[in-house]
């Protein structure tokens, strides 16, 4: 095994463990800090297998890697936005 198919497999699995830090309760949904940088662990591990892919101009690989992102995005907004109106 290749060590950067072995830190990527790391990456992913750190990412998963990390949005678990996401949670559900009266007020809505929350994420912290870790589930921030578990999406971003996600989303650099997805671009990493994927990079030759990307790099070749795959145009499927190339939407979802900015659809990821976008949606990490988006999560980040809705964070500031909420710790501001707290």
């Amino acid at each position: 095994m290749k060590k950067k198919q072995f830190f990527l497999g790391l990456a992913f699995a750190l990412g998963l463990f990390f949005v678990a830090g996401y949670s559900i309760d009266n007020r809505g949904f929350h994420s912290g800090i870790y589930g921030i940088i578990g999406c971003v662990l996600l989303l650099g591990s997805y671009c990493g297998f994927s990079w030759s892919k990307i790099k070749n101009g795959d145009k499927h690989s190339r939407h979802l890697a900015y659809f990821l992102g976008c949606l990490l995005a988006l999560i980040i907004i809705l964070d500031i936005v909420e710790a501001a109106l707290a």
